[in-house]
Protein backbone atom coordinates (compact mmCIF):
# COMPACT_ATOMS: atom_id res chain seq x y z
CA UNK A 1 0.00 0.00 0.00
CA UNK A 2 1.16 3.78 -0.42
CA UNK A 3 2.16 4.72 2.76
CA UNK A 4 3.36 8.07 1.44
CA UNK A 5 -0.46 9.12 0.76
CA UNK A 6 -2.55 11.19 2.83
CA UNK A 7 -6.58 11.08 3.28
CA UNK A 8 -9.16 13.47 5.08
CA UNK A 9 -10.30 12.14 8.09
CA UNK A 10 -13.58 12.92 9.92
CA UNK A 11 -14.41 12.03 13.00
CA UNK A 12 -17.68 12.80 14.78
CA UNK A 13 -19.57 11.53 17.67
CA UNK A 14 -22.83 10.39 17.09
CA UNK A 15 -25.94 8.42 19.17
CA UNK A 16 -25.51 4.86 18.74
CA UNK A 17 -29.14 4.64 17.17
CA UNK A 18 -28.12 6.95 14.28
CA UNK A 19 -24.44 5.29 13.58
CA UNK A 20 -25.78 3.24 10.50
CA UNK A 21 -27.47 5.94 8.80
CA UNK A 22 -23.87 7.60 9.36
CA UNK A 23 -22.36 5.14 8.34
CA UNK A 24 -24.59 5.17 5.14
CA UNK A 25 -25.23 8.28 3.89
CA UNK A 26 -20.71 8.98 4.39
CA UNK A 27 -20.10 5.81 1.89
CA UNK A 28 -22.00 6.83 -0.25
CA UNK A 29 -20.58 10.15 -0.91
CA UNK A 30 -17.24 8.30 -1.56
CA UNK A 31 -15.45 7.31 1.89
CA UNK A 32 -13.47 5.34 0.93
CA UNK A 33 -12.76 3.49 4.81
CA UNK A 34 -14.56 3.87 7.94
CA UNK A 35 -14.16 2.45 11.41
CA UNK A 36 -15.79 2.50 14.61
CA UNK A 37 -14.06 3.21 17.87
CA UNK A 38 -14.75 0.37 20.18
CA UNK A 39 -12.15 1.67 22.73
CA UNK A 40 -9.79 4.13 23.92
CA UNK A 41 -8.03 3.32 27.14
CA UNK A 42 -9.19 6.08 29.41
CA UNK A 43 -11.72 7.86 26.66
CA UNK A 44 -14.22 5.44 25.58
CA UNK A 45 -15.93 2.21 26.11
CA UNK A 46 -18.19 1.47 23.19
CA UNK A 47 -20.08 -0.92 25.35
CA UNK A 48 -21.02 1.12 27.88
CA UNK A 49 -22.21 4.69 26.33
CA UNK A 50 -24.90 5.85 24.28
CA UNK A 51 -22.93 7.38 21.61
CA UNK A 52 -20.52 6.36 19.42
CA UNK A 53 -17.54 8.02 17.73
CA UNK A 54 -17.04 7.32 13.50
CA UNK A 55 -14.18 7.52 11.57
CA UNK A 56 -14.30 8.23 7.75
CA UNK A 57 -11.34 8.31 5.28
CA UNK A 58 -12.14 10.87 2.08
CA UNK A 59 -9.59 11.12 -0.71
CA UNK A 60 -7.46 14.62 -0.70
CA UNK A 61 -9.20 15.93 -3.39
CA UNK A 62 -12.74 15.57 -1.44
CA UNK A 63 -13.76 18.87 0.31
CA UNK A 64 -14.05 17.44 3.12
CA UNK A 65 -14.23 20.66 5.64
CA UNK A 66 -17.37 21.90 4.00
CA UNK A 67 -18.95 18.15 3.21
CA UNK A 68 -18.86 17.07 7.35
CA UNK A 69 -20.96 19.75 9.19
CA UNK A 70 -23.52 19.44 6.38
CA UNK A 71 -24.06 16.19 5.82
CA UNK A 72 -24.43 15.65 9.79
CA UNK A 73 -26.86 18.62 9.63
CA UNK A 74 -29.31 16.88 6.76
CA UNK A 75 -29.09 14.12 9.05
CA UNK A 76 -30.21 15.99 11.98
CA UNK A 77 -27.21 15.18 14.03
CA UNK A 78 -25.41 17.69 16.13
CA UNK A 79 -22.41 18.51 14.37
CA UNK A 80 -20.47 20.29 17.18
CA UNK A 81 -18.40 17.07 17.90
CA UNK A 82 -16.91 16.85 14.07
CA UNK A 83 -13.41 17.10 13.58
CA UNK A 84 -11.94 17.57 10.35
CA UNK A 85 -7.92 16.80 9.64
CA UNK A 86 -5.97 15.69 7.03
CA UNK A 87 -3.63 12.75 7.84
CA UNK A 88 -0.88 9.84 6.85
CA UNK A 89 -1.68 6.46 6.14
CA UNK A 90 0.89 5.62 8.64
CA UNK A 91 -1.13 8.25 11.30
CA UNK A 92 -4.47 6.13 10.25
CA UNK A 93 -3.29 2.50 10.89
CA UNK A 94 -1.57 3.75 14.30
CA UNK A 95 -5.16 5.39 15.28
CA UNK A 96 -7.20 2.33 14.28
CA UNK A 97 -4.64 -0.22 15.82
CA UNK A 98 -4.95 1.72 19.13
CA UNK A 99 -8.96 1.20 18.95
CA UNK A 100 -9.90 -2.02 17.31
CA UNK A 101 -9.96 -5.26 19.77
CA UNK A 102 -11.06 -8.52 19.09
CA UNK A 103 -14.59 -9.42 19.27
CA UNK A 104 -17.03 -11.94 18.74
CA UNK A 105 -18.68 -12.11 14.69
CA UNK A 106 -20.82 -14.98 15.40
CA UNK A 107 -21.16 -17.36 18.33
CA UNK A 108 -18.15 -19.96 17.32
CA UNK A 109 -15.92 -17.24 15.15
CA UNK A 110 -14.42 -14.15 16.34
CA UNK A 111 -12.34 -11.45 14.48
CA UNK A 112 -8.71 -11.38 15.81
CA UNK A 113 -6.31 -8.49 14.77
CA UNK A 114 -2.79 -9.13 15.02
CA UNK A 115 -1.76 -6.94 18.11
CA UNK A 116 -4.76 -8.46 20.20
CA UNK A 117 -4.04 -12.45 19.91
CA UNK A 118 -3.44 -12.34 23.50
CA UNK A 119 -7.06 -11.24 24.40
CA UNK A 120 -8.10 -13.22 27.28
CA UNK A 121 -11.83 -13.01 26.12
CA UNK A 122 -11.81 -15.01 23.12
CA UNK A 123 -12.89 -18.07 24.17
CA UNK A 124 -10.59 -21.29 23.40
CA UNK A 125 -12.72 -23.28 21.04
CA UNK A 126 -13.84 -20.07 18.79
CA UNK A 127 -12.16 -19.43 15.40
CA UNK A 128 -10.16 -17.00 14.96
CA UNK A 129 -10.70 -15.01 11.77
CA UNK A 130 -7.04 -13.07 11.70
CA UNK A 131 -8.07 -9.49 10.33
CA UNK A 132 -5.67 -6.80 10.09
CA UNK A 133 -8.58 -3.94 8.64
CA UNK A 134 -7.37 -1.57 7.20
CA UNK A 135 -9.16 1.46 4.29
CA UNK A 136 -11.38 -1.05 2.69
CA UNK A 137 -14.36 -1.80 3.81
CA UNK A 138 -14.84 -4.84 6.51
CA UNK A 139 -13.92 -3.93 9.85
CA UNK A 140 -16.39 -6.85 10.84
CA UNK A 141 -18.44 -4.65 13.01
CA UNK A 142 -20.94 -3.92 10.29
CA UNK A 143 -24.53 -5.48 10.92
CA UNK A 144 -24.29 -6.30 6.93
CA UNK A 145 -20.76 -8.36 7.47
CA UNK A 146 -22.37 -10.39 10.35
CA UNK A 147 -25.36 -11.21 8.64
CA UNK A 148 -23.51 -12.39 5.43
CA UNK A 149 -20.79 -14.18 7.80
CA UNK A 150 -24.31 -16.10 9.78
CA UNK A 151 -25.62 -16.80 6.42
CA UNK A 152 -22.16 -18.82 5.59
CA UNK A 153 -22.01 -20.47 8.80
CA UNK A 154 -25.75 -22.24 7.75
CA UNK A 155 -25.33 -22.66 4.30
CA UNK A 156 -21.84 -23.58 3.37
CA UNK A 157 -21.01 -26.98 3.20
CA UNK A 158 -16.95 -28.17 3.39
CA UNK A 159 -15.18 -27.73 0.23
CA UNK A 160 -17.99 -25.42 -1.63
CA UNK A 161 -16.48 -23.27 -3.86
CA UNK A 162 -17.85 -19.38 -2.92
CA UNK A 163 -17.28 -16.17 -5.20
CA UNK A 164 -17.25 -12.88 -2.94
CA UNK A 165 -17.98 -9.98 -5.27
CA UNK A 166 -16.69 -6.63 -3.59
CA UNK A 167 -13.98 -7.99 -1.49
CA UNK A 168 -13.50 -5.06 0.02
CA UNK A 169 -10.99 -6.78 3.27
CA UNK A 170 -11.80 -10.08 2.47
CA UNK A 171 -13.82 -10.74 5.33
CA UNK A 172 -16.33 -12.37 3.93
CA UNK A 173 -14.25 -14.64 1.40
CA UNK A 174 -11.61 -15.20 4.36
CA UNK A 175 -14.75 -16.61 7.03
CA UNK A 176 -15.77 -18.73 4.21
CA UNK A 177 -12.44 -20.22 3.86
CA UNK A 178 -12.03 -20.87 8.08
CA UNK A 179 -15.56 -22.28 7.87
CA UNK A 180 -14.64 -25.57 5.29
CA UNK A 181 -14.73 -23.69 1.92
CA UNK A 182 -13.04 -25.09 -1.09
CA UNK A 183 -11.54 -22.81 -4.15
CA UNK A 184 -12.94 -19.31 -3.19
CA UNK A 185 -12.11 -15.92 -5.28
CA UNK A 186 -12.80 -12.38 -3.80
CA UNK A 187 -13.10 -9.72 -6.64
CA UNK A 188 -13.62 -6.08 -5.92
CA UNK A 189 -12.67 -2.49 -7.98
CA UNK A 190 -10.51 -1.37 -5.55
CA UNK A 191 -6.63 -2.33 -6.00
CA UNK A 192 -6.30 -1.38 -2.05
CA UNK A 193 -8.81 -3.68 -1.25
CA UNK A 194 -7.24 -6.36 -3.49
CA UNK A 195 -3.67 -6.00 -1.15
CA UNK A 196 -5.59 -5.99 1.65
CA UNK A 197 -7.06 -8.91 0.97
CA UNK A 198 -4.28 -10.61 0.44
CA UNK A 199 -2.30 -9.56 3.40
CA UNK A 200 -5.15 -10.75 5.59
CA UNK A 201 -5.28 -13.91 3.50
CA UNK A 202 -1.39 -14.23 4.48
CA UNK A 203 -2.43 -13.80 8.06
CA UNK A 204 -4.19 -16.69 8.31
CA UNK A 205 -1.66 -18.79 6.25
CA UNK A 206 -3.05 -19.14 3.23
CA UNK A 207 -1.76 -18.89 -0.06
CA UNK A 208 -3.14 -17.93 -3.33
CA UNK A 209 -3.67 -21.49 -3.75
CA UNK A 210 -6.27 -21.54 -1.13
CA UNK A 211 -7.55 -18.55 -1.63
CA UNK A 212 -7.45 -15.52 -4.25
CA UNK A 213 -8.21 -12.07 -4.45
CA UNK A 214 -8.46 -9.91 -7.52
CA UNK A 215 -9.18 -6.55 -8.99
CA UNK A 216 -12.17 -6.24 -11.44
CA UNK A 217 -16.06 -5.81 -11.28
CA UNK A 218 -19.13 -6.98 -12.84
CA UNK A 219 -17.70 -8.36 -15.73
CA UNK A 220 -16.53 -10.85 -14.11
CA UNK A 221 -19.66 -12.33 -13.98
CA UNK A 222 -19.30 -12.85 -17.87
CA UNK A 223 -16.33 -15.07 -17.44
CA UNK A 224 -17.83 -18.84 -17.47
CA UNK A 225 -14.72 -19.74 -15.18
CA UNK A 226 -16.39 -18.22 -12.19
CA UNK A 227 -20.11 -19.34 -13.13
CA UNK A 228 -18.98 -22.43 -11.23
CA UNK A 229 -18.86 -21.28 -7.42
CA UNK A 230 -21.36 -22.97 -5.66
CA UNK A 231 -21.81 -19.69 -3.39
CA UNK A 232 -21.96 -16.31 -4.53
CA UNK A 233 -21.84 -13.14 -2.35
CA UNK A 234 -22.10 -9.40 -2.54
CA UNK A 235 -22.16 -7.15 0.10
CA UNK A 236 -22.27 -3.77 -1.85
CA UNK A 237 -24.55 -0.64 -1.91
CA UNK A 238 -28.16 -1.06 -3.72
CA UNK A 239 -26.76 1.56 -6.26
CA UNK A 240 -24.22 -0.86 -7.67
CA UNK A 241 -26.50 -3.63 -8.15
CA UNK A 242 -28.72 -1.41 -9.99
CA UNK A 243 -26.10 -0.15 -11.92
CA UNK A 244 -25.00 -3.49 -12.92
CA UNK A 245 -28.64 -5.21 -12.65
CA UNK A 246 -27.97 -6.94 -16.75
CA UNK A 247 -24.63 -8.85 -15.30
CA UNK A 248 -26.13 -9.71 -11.90
CA UNK A 249 -29.05 -11.54 -12.59
CA UNK A 250 -27.25 -13.80 -15.15
CA UNK A 251 -25.33 -15.03 -12.09
CA UNK A 252 -28.82 -14.78 -9.47
CA UNK A 253 -30.18 -16.83 -11.81
CA UNK A 254 -27.45 -19.72 -12.00
CA UNK A 255 -25.79 -19.48 -8.77
CA UNK A 256 -26.71 -22.53 -6.19
CA UNK A 257 -26.69 -20.41 -3.34
CA UNK A 258 -26.63 -16.71 -3.25
CA UNK A 259 -26.84 -13.61 -0.88
CA UNK A 260 -27.11 -9.86 -1.38
CA UNK A 261 -26.24 -7.42 1.17
CA UNK A 262 -25.67 -3.79 1.69
CA UNK A 263 -29.63 -2.92 1.78
CA UNK A 264 -31.17 -0.68 4.35
CA UNK A 265 -33.90 -1.14 5.40
CA UNK A 266 -35.86 1.70 4.06
CA UNK A 267 -34.46 0.40 0.77
CA UNK A 268 -36.25 -2.91 1.40
CA UNK A 269 -39.20 -2.61 -1.03
CA UNK A 270 -37.69 -0.85 -3.63
CA UNK A 271 -34.84 -3.75 -3.52
CA UNK A 272 -37.35 -6.48 -3.63
CA UNK A 273 -39.62 -5.18 -6.43
CA UNK A 274 -36.22 -4.91 -8.31
CA UNK A 275 -35.69 -8.81 -8.07
CA UNK A 276 -39.52 -9.46 -8.08
CA UNK A 277 -39.96 -7.75 -11.50
CA UNK A 278 -37.32 -9.59 -12.70
CA UNK A 279 -38.27 -13.03 -11.79
CA UNK A 280 -35.52 -13.88 -8.69
CA UNK A 281 -36.69 -15.69 -6.00
CA UNK A 282 -35.95 -14.71 -2.38
CA UNK A 283 -35.85 -14.40 1.14
CA UNK A 284 -34.61 -11.66 3.31
CA UNK A 285 -33.64 -11.10 6.79
CA UNK A 286 -32.96 -7.82 9.00
CA UNK A 287 -30.38 -7.01 11.59
CA UNK A 288 -30.18 -3.23 12.88
CA UNK A 289 -31.80 -1.61 10.40
CA UNK A 290 -29.77 -3.75 7.70
CA UNK A 291 -31.00 -6.53 5.11
CA UNK A 292 -30.03 -9.35 3.56
CA UNK A 293 -31.12 -10.81 0.66
CA UNK A 294 -30.60 -14.76 -0.58
CA UNK A 295 -31.51 -17.83 -1.63
CA UNK A 296 -30.18 -21.68 -1.05
CA UNK A 297 -31.17 -24.97 -2.18
CA UNK A 298 -31.81 -26.84 0.70
CA UNK A 299 -34.46 -25.21 3.73
CA UNK A 300 -32.63 -24.38 7.05
CA UNK A 301 -33.12 -22.84 9.86
CA UNK A 302 -33.74 -18.64 9.13
CA UNK A 303 -30.58 -16.46 9.74
CA UNK A 304 -33.04 -14.56 11.56
CA UNK A 305 -33.72 -16.54 14.46
CA UNK A 306 -30.07 -16.31 15.90
CA UNK A 307 -30.88 -12.36 16.49
CA UNK A 308 -34.51 -12.75 17.50
CA UNK A 309 -33.27 -14.66 20.75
Amino acid sequence: MNSSKSFWQISAKVPKESASLVEHFFLEAGAEGFYELLYQEGVTDNLNEDNTTLFFFFPEAFPARAFAPMALAALGIDSNTVVVERIGFSDYIKAFEDSFRSFELTPTLWLVPPWDEDNLQIPQTARRLRLRPGLAFGTGKHPTSRLMISFLEQNLLPGNSVFDLGCGSGILALSAKLLGAGKTLGVDVEQISVDSATENAELNQWSTTDIQFLQGDFSFLNDERYFTADIFLANILPQIFRQNLVHLLVYLRSAKIWALSGIADHQQQSFAELLTDNGINFEWELKEEWLIFYSREAKRPAIGERFSE
